[in-house]
């Protein structure tokens, strides 16, 4: 049976990537993207997750539109940043085929969370968890269908941030937000920017994608030679999450209990990881070998169109 799973995204170059990987594995029963700020606000977030969508051949797929603000901080933003133009590397996907589903990803989460069989949906977050904090204190019966969350945020090394020097960006967007999360007692798995900084885009790794010669799988390469932070090839962040979900077996471990610093001072947003041997504890997953990744993607993305 394919693994029930909800992506809650701000897409994103590295989001789009997740999301059609996600779409190119049998193993996974994609349910719907639910969209939070992050990248960008809320709205032109949701085109994008359509577009991503359309572009794959999979318009059904729901999407639905949540936060576009923190919890207790404002959020503005003009542009895309490393992202391009359009949020999509700018490499001319078209635009949506249509608007988003009507109802707020919140309560749609929530509804088809509180109907489904205990502890059967995976949630797999990957921009702010404004959303997923939202859910769990709005509604709690919505817990019992969570399975597990696989969540891309954080830093778990000293300076190791790339919002500031303690942050990374999506906890340092909704540190308190990331702290409900993590002591929320929901199992949950992190990717953080140590797993991903390893596993950047070379010339070579984005050759192999290009490889596969689908659409898709030329769309991701045209994404990754776009997605360029300080002349060097970005980190894939996103995509992880749905590699650990197909593949866990590309990933070493380590458990501990996580807290995120959400007072108002310099390391706002910093992930505070106490190792533990508690079969409780949440996970911390370790860099995989790039290689091993890229080869991945290009065998998956032949399942594209």
């Amino acid at each position: 049976m394919a693994l029930p799973l909800i992506i809650d995204t701000d897409p994103g170059v590295d989001d789009a990537i997740a999301i059609w990987l996600a779409l190119a594995a049998p193993e996974i029963d994609l349910l719907g993207l639910s969209v939070v700020f992050g990248n960008g606000h809320a709205a032109p977030c949701a085109e994008n997750a359509i577009r991503i969508l359309d572009a794959a051949g999979k318009s059904h797929i729901p999407v639905h539109v949540g936060a576009d603000q923190p919890l207790q901080r404002s959020y503005a933003r003009a542009g895309w940043g490393v992202h391009g133009a359009d949020g999509l590397g700018g490499i001319g996907l078209p635009t949506a085929s249509r608007k988003p589903d009507g109802t707020n990803a919140v309560a749609w989460m929530a509804k088809l969370l509180s109907k489904a069989a205990p502890h059967s949906i995976t949630l797999a977050p990957i921009g702010p968890l404004t959303n997923i904090a939202r859910l769990l204190q709005d509604h709690p019966t919505a817990r019992r269908g969570i399975k597990e969350m696989i969540v891309m945020g954080g830093a778990a090394a000293e300076n190791g941030g790339n919002a500031t020097p303690h942050a990374e960006y999506n906890f340092w967007l909704d540190p308190h937000a990331a702290e409900i999360v993590c002591a929320s007692g929901v199992p949950i798995t992190l990717v953080t920017i140590e797993t991903a900084r390893p596993v950047s885009a070379t010339p070579a790794r984005i050759a192999r994608i290009e490889a596969a010669n689908t659409t898709i799988a030329r769309a991701v390469a045209d994404l990754l030679r776009a997605y360029v932070h300080e002349s060097k090839a970005d980190a894939l962040f996103d995509p992880l999450v749905i590699a650990y979900l197909l593949q866990p077996g590309f990933f070493k471990k380590r458990h501990g209990h996580f807290r995120v610093v959400a007072g108002n001072n310099a390391e706002l947003g910093r992930l505070i990881v106490a190792p533990s041997s508690d079969p409780t504890a949440h996970t911390l997953l370790q860099a995989p070998d790039p290689d091993v990744i890229f080869d991945f993607l290009s065998d998956r993305y032949r399942n594209l169109p």
